[in-house]
């Protein structure tokens, strides 16, 4: 118990001082989850593995396309943010719910994430 405590009062520091030096991006490029536990640069050899591995995804309109089109074939205007953020938290929720995954760089993420840490390594 003693240790699970001295664990959490040392994470929390360096959790709080992480993200308070960490730039905002547009949630097309960072990944939600994976922005929080990942650096940049871990982002962009996630996103370099991933276009290297996916040869038709290597290219920065057709991610915007992939990322901002529904499962209905709807697309959404990457300028509200919001919606952008609700829209892959969406499909990156039903990626996992599906087993719709791959590991890239020992991380195990939805097809969703690995085209925004793609798209992050194109613009960056």
């Amino acid at each position: 118990m003693a240790a699970a405590a001295t664990a959490v009062v040392a994470t929390v520091p360096i959790v709080y001082f992480s993200r308070r030096n960490r730039k905002s991006y547009h949630p097309l490029v960072m990944p939600e989850i994976l922005g929080q536990f990942c650096v940049e640069a871990e982002i962009r050899l996630i996103g370099d593995s991933y276009r290297s591995r996916v040869k038709g995804e290597d290219d920065k309109d057709k991610l915007t396309q992939l990322l901002l089109t529904d499962n209905t074939g709807k697309k959404i205007d990457s300028s509200d943010k919001s919606a952008v953020t609700e829209l892959l938290n969406k499909k990156t929720l039903e990626e996992f719910r599906a087993y719709k995954t791959i590991v890239e760089k020992g991380w195990i993420i939805t097809i969703t994430e690995a085209r925004q840490c793609a798209l992050f390594s194109l613009t960056t």
